[in-house]
């Protein structure tokens, strides 16, 4: 298979001398290299990831919280404890690629000087010298974030300069000239920045290989490799480029043929069959079949890069000529290689292909047992109603009551004069296109406006509304999620929201929720009687944790393994914003216990036809919906 594939007919470009020489080293190392491979792969899915993971969540989560949250994440992220955690993170995640290419450049190596290849001894090798490998990654990441640090810089003033006068979602929906002008120099900066972190890249690749083979210091090896590529860095830069986009290219048609074969085959096999179980058995097939071609072509990849950085500091330089290997260099050790390569022989590796797949079988007739009910899932309209009501008016809130939606999800805030308004931006640019910064104006000035799009209703429906008139429009007739929204926390908010809610006796028809882990806290100690969710946009930790009712999580974040968290926990879970058919029964299939939508006419249609099917029926259209999504 592999000389299959590094034999294609290739362009012309790509018949390189150097090249072609690194694709012969490749299919005859190729097993030694798969070995090596799959020893890093173990060890750092073991050991090294695992490691870095608690040691980067003891310091995250040092407070006290399970989760952090948006806001309090950026924080940390740009205070020095969390950039020197950062970089140690990071720098372990990169040591893992670093300590995979020198093996690999021990393999070329030996092959160059005639020597044979034993995995027990590239482990020994690299083990010893694991600290100065990490010291590397360190270094790295130190000129990375460096080298970003003008990048963002040049970003930050564009954004000031262009984006700095209003709310980001106004600019998101109007799209106004200052946004086109924004993205044309932002592009342009972006443009000059990679330009000189291609010159650098070029300039640098040889300081591993140079690192690895020459008693220097890191420093000493950056001087001499920073010489040497002087006159070679753009034809190495070029090698290395064409191999990379050449392999991701084809990783990619691969993708593609294999998508098109599964949409025909899950079509077909629907057709042909009337039961479910042959569809489970072939999508499960075609998801390990998915994950081993994902292995097969990373791994190709990446050899052929070593390799051809390897053989391009042995070929095209003279640092190697001032090397001082090690005498054990050329020692055979135990040939561990001669256990793992036999297992990746034909007559060895189907059976083990054979035994994953009857896994799979087993594992999905399985969760033919583990189909969820539909049951009386919450359907919220966002941000109060369906378009084309203005978002956060009474209009919107009429038109949530006439889809059928079970609540209105609205925003508030408090203005200067400490009145609750309904209102989603940081100012009412977006929305009545005035630059009005709704925390610093009174109620007043904010209620002259008239929110758009027109909708045909009254002008009055579309004025900024207080959470008083929603909550006595809505008595009786819808229930309310109220996100406490804030652009700088201030208890102030919470404090007058709980009280506005007791006053209208509605406390058993309204749930609190916010995306601010303090609010929460606030939240929880003033209203404990009251239903209460966390926002969840982007976030780490333990979200099941956390002392709330419920979840309010993006879409990409629902998963089985999520979903069965929250239900030890008692926890509900409401996903956001959906909008599609398709996403919405994937997410109504998997359990989720409520949809934020735009569009809750279109939800409702879709829980009462998947209430009347049956648990096969919504098996078949789980397994349809995963793999036909995209096409709708």
């Amino acid at each position: 298979m592999f000389t299959l594939v590094l034999n294609m007919r290739s362009p012309a470009f790509l018949k390189d001398p150097t090249l072609i020489t690194a694709r012969g080293r490749v299919l005859r190392l190729w097993k030694p290299m798969a070995g090596w491979t799959i020893c890093v792969w173990l060890a750092f899915l073991t050991v090294f990831s695992p490691l870095g993971s608690h040691i980067l969540g003891m310091e995250i989560f040092r407070g006290g919280d399970p989760v952090v949250g948006n806001a309090d994440l950026l924080e940390w992220i740009f205070s020095l404890r969390g950039v020197f955690h950062l970089i140690l993170a990071a720098s372990l995640g990169i040591l893992a690629a670093v300590v995979r290419f020198t093996g690999i450049f021990l393999i070329v190596t030996w092959d160059l000087e005639g020597h044979r290849h034993s995995l027990l001894h590239i482990m020994r090798l690299v083990f010893r010298t694991l600290p100065r490998l990490f010291v590397l990654c360190v270094c790295a990441m130190v000129v990375v974030l460096a080298w970003m640090l003008p990048l963002a810089g040049g970003l930050a003033l564009i954004y000031r300069v262009f984006l700095g006068d209003y709310d980001i979602n106004y600019y998101l929906t109007v799209l106004p000239p200052e946004w086109l002008h924004a993205r044309i120099f932002a592009g342009l900066w972006v443009l000059v920045w990679l330009m000189g972190a291609l010159f650098l890249l070029g300039r640098l690749l040889l300081m591993l290989p140079a690192y690895l083979t020459c008693d220097y210091r890191l420093s000493e090896a950056i001087k001499r490799a920073w010489h040497l590529a002087r006159s070679r860095w753009m034809r190495l830069l070029k090698l290395m480029a064409w191999v990379l986009a050449g392999g991701t290219l084809v990783h990619m048609a691969l993708d593609v043929l294999l998508l098109f074969l599964a949409r025909f085959t899950l079509i077909r096999f629907d057709q042909f069959f009337e039961s479910v179980r042959p569809l489970v058995v072939a999508s499960g097939g075609f998801v390990i079949l998915s994950f081993l071609l994902s292995l097969v072509v990373g791994f190709l990849i990446f050899s052929m890069g070593a390799t051809l950085l390897t053989g391009f500091y042995y070929e095209e330089t003279s640092l190697h000529r001032e090397s001082k290997p090690e005498a054990s260099l050329h020692e055979i050790g135990v040939h561990l290689g001669r256990k793992l390569v036999p297992w990746l022989r034909l007559r060895r590796f189907v059976p083990l292909l054979l035994v994953w797949v009857a896994l799979s079988v087993i594992a999905s007739l399985h969760g033919l047992r583990q189909v969820p009910e539909v049951g009386e899932v919450v359907i919220s309209a966002h941000r109060a109603g369906p378009p084309p009501a203005p978002e956060n008016t009474l209009s919107a809130l009429e038109a949530a009551i006439a889809a059928g939606a079970d609540y209105t999800e609205i925003d508030v805030q408090l203005t200067r004069d400490g009145r609750v308004v309904v209102v989603h931006d940081e100012d009412m640019m977006r929305v009545a296109g005035s630059p009005l910064n709704v925390t610093r104006a009174t109620f007043a000035e904010l209620r002259e406006l008239v929110q758009v799009p027109d909708d045909g209703s009254d002008p009055e429906m579309r004025r900024v509304a207080t959470l008083e008139e929603f909550l006595e429009r809505a008595d009786g007739r819808i229930r309310l999620m109220v996100e406490l929204k804030y652009y700088g926390f201030s208890p102030e908010l919470g404090e007058a929201v709980v009280e506005i809610i007791r006053e209208s006796g509605q406390a058993d028809q309204v749930v609190l929720m916010s995306l601010d882990m303090p609010a929460i806290h606030q939240l929880r100690e003033l209203a404990p009687d009251m239903e209460l969710g966390f926002v969840s946009g982007i976030s780490v930790g333990n979200l099941s944790r956390l002392p709330v009712d419920f979840l309010a999580v993006s879409r990409p974040a629902v998963n089985p393994r999520f979903l069965r968290a929250a239900r030890r926990n008692e926890m509900k879970v409401h996903a956001w914003t959906i909008n599609r058919k398709s996403r919405m029964v994937d997410l109504l299939l998997q359990g989720v216990d409520g949809l934020i939508t735009d569009d809750p006419a279109l939800a409702h249609r879709v829980r009462e036809e998947l209430q009347g099917m049956t648990p096969v029926e919504r098996l078949l259209l789980r397994f349809v919906a995963l793999v036909t999504e995209d096409a709708e």
